[in-house]
């Protein structure tokens, strides 16, 4: 059974969020963009410009959007500078980006690992590589796990992987490795590339340094802001997304989450609150959201 959550177009709650809030944290892919990575379509990849308005829109009255994604850093601010925006947070929380020029302010998060206890010089991916978390992992789950060619290029911060896993079964083996390192499902995928698995979907996985997370890193970009909690909303579609209620006014979910038993069975554990549905899909109702939320700061 679905969670009882709210849409956006009737809850009060939420549109009093919408009214306050100046800042917009969205995730990319199955929210922000189409069926096949467009903001130029509809939720089925069909070409549309409403998407693309409700940028426009929002970029007009100048609002802030702030695209948090487990791409890396160059993916980001391309994409960031084409969409006329101007602040990122890369690798699933691990890099929180201020500019897309040469002089943006980049900040690594290692979560609870300690400065300086590692080699000069040396990144927090090459780390959680020498770890062997990656060859634990496969000798563990053989046929389940792999990297997720070719988006694991170019990492600073975050292993990026492929597969069919159980992440509390995962987080089990990772935690005999040091130093101490999290397991992080960001979604299902559409290809299962080489994996051997087909009891379950595809999913992307992150192996980051424990405690990194996108609460954590919206929490630092909001206070790097001069910003509360109640003066940001966010926008997802995946499970790992509904951590971001606990960083901001209100969390929508657009249409197509509740697709996922993972998004249904984290809103039953961690309960609804400040979690709010849209009634379209994916770039539709990041649309929606973009429309509520401009009807919402002219009220």
């Amino acid at each position: 059974m679905s969670p009882n959550v709210p849409y956006l177009d009737d809850s009060p709650l939420v549109r009093e969020a919408l009214g306050r809030a100046s800042v917009l944290y969205t995730d990319l892919d199955g929210t922000l963009v189409a069926k096949g990575g467009s903001v130029l379509a509809d939720a089925e990849g069909t070409p549309s410009t409403a998407t693309a308005e409700a940028i426009v829109g929002v970029n007009r009255a100048g609002l802030d959007i702030v695209p948090v994604s487990g791409r890396n850093r160059l993916q980001l601010r391309e994409l960031t500078q084409l969409l006329g925006w101007h602040s990122y947070i890369a690798e699933a929380g691990a890099i929180i980006v201020h500019g897309t020029g040469l002089d943006a302010e980049v900040i690594l998060d290692i979560g609870q690992w300690q400065e300086g206890t590692f080699p000069e010089g040396e990144t927090p991916f090459e780390i959680i590589v020498r770890s062997g978390a990656y060859d634990t992992l496969t000798a563990a789950f053989p046929g389940r796990i792999e990297h997720f060619a070719p988006w694991q290029l170019d990492r600073e911060v975050t292993l990026l992987l492929r597969g069919c896993l159980d992440t509390a079964e995962a987080q089990s083996v990772l935690d005999q490795i040091q130093p101490p390192i999290d397991i992080v499902d960001n979604g299902r995928l559409r290809s299962y590339g080489t994996l051997t698995c087909r009891d379950m979907a595809p999913h992307a996985y992150h192996v980051v340094p424990r405690g990194v997370c996108k609460a954590r890193a919206i929490a630092r970009d909001l206070a790097a802001r001069g910003l509360t909690q109640a003066d940001a909303i966010a926008i997802g579609d995946s499970a790992t997304d509904i951590e971001m209620a606990s960083a901001v006014g209100a969390l929508v979910l657009v249409d197509n989450a509740f697709d996922s038993p993972g998004v249904l069975a984290e809103l039953e554990r961690r309960g609804p609150e400040r979690v709010f549905r849209t009634r379209t899909r994916r770039s539709e109702g990041w649309a929606e959201t973009a429309r509520a939320w401009l009807d919402a700061r002219d009220a």
